[in-house]
């Protein structure tokens, strides 16, 4: 898969959801987040865009003033947040021009705009650091080689320096389920990895595992009886498709639904890993 048909892929996701934010959905564009949303206690169980953000910094070392790299940055939330809360310093990468606009921004208007910049570039050629702290939050997804993109991600990090994972990883039995191949084809996934390949080859970049977590269970599926209305209406509305663009659109949320079924199933986990660079 090309980096032109990822970037392709956000960027009419991006324009999509500012007509569809008239209707009430779009969920995430405030908090500048298009990962998961999370059962939330602060919010009394209600699911928000921000409380991976909380668990991020729980689960991380206190680096004052910590050199960061989000790579697939979004909007910039996560920066943002990292920014805010432990001064650092965050370069995102996206190859996304409009959301590279929308995080530089939103940088501006906060006051952080010396502290926090996102670029148009692919993660596969990281600038050289070294930072920190590496963050990939539901980017991984989409490398045509996660492997090698983890090896060069891990290659920038500083000694001591951790790297954070945050994705959808398929058990054995979602190999065979067409709702994978539905996910995959409308996310813009080419591989996915599973926990246990992930933890390879971070060893193997020299990082040990610091902590595995299963998120799965603050993740906010709708009913299997909803998701099947969903999706019906939502092929309904392709085949009525007036556009190119509009079809795309479809296929990415037919494929949010069937990943809804997975993690529903427990095909698909929702999985945090932190490593730290062991070698020195």
């Amino acid at each position: 898969m090309s980096s032109g048909t990822v970037a392709s892929y956000y960027d009419r996701l991006g324009r999509w959801n500012r007509a569809a934010r008239a209707f009430g959905f779009g969920g995430g564009h405030t908090t500048l987040t298009v990962h998961r949303a999370l059962a939330d206690p602060v919010a009394g169980g209600r699911a928000t865009f921000t409380r991976l953000h909380d668990v991020l910094l729980e689960r991380i070392p206190s680096v004052p003033k910590a050199r960061v790299l989000d790579a697939g940055c979004g909007l910039g939330g996560t920066m943002l947040a990292l920014a805010n809360a432990r001064e650092a310093t965050c370069v995102g990468l996206t190859l996304s021009e409009s959301q590279a606009a929308a995080a530089n921004a939103a940088a501006e208007r906060s006051g952080l705009s010396t502290r926090v910049q996102a670029l148009v570039r692919s993660y596969d050629t990281p600038p050289p650091g070294p930072f920190d702290l590496v963050v990939a939050i539901e980017s991984l997804a989409h490398s045509v080689d996660p492997r090698a993109t983890v090896r060069g991600l891990a290659s920038v990090l500083a000694p001591a320096g951790v790297f954070v994972i945050v994705d959808d990883m398929p058990e054995a039995s979602a190999e065979s389920l067409p709702d994978l191949s539905v996910f995959k084809r409308g996310w813009q996934c080419p591989v996915l990895l599973s926990e246990s390949a992930y933890v390879e080859v971070l060893a193997k970049s020299g990082l040990q595992i610091d902590v595995q977590e299963d998120l799965t269970n603050d993740c906010r599926p709708r009913t299997l009886s909803r998701i099947s209305q969903l999706m019906w209406l939502n092929r309904l509305t392709r085949r009525l498709s007036w556009s190119r663009a509009l079809e795309h659109v479809m296929d990415s949320h037919q494929g949010g639904l069937a990943l809804e079924r997975l993690l529903r199933g427990g095909h698909v986990h929702y999985r945090m890993l932190v490593a730290s660079k062991t070698q020195y």
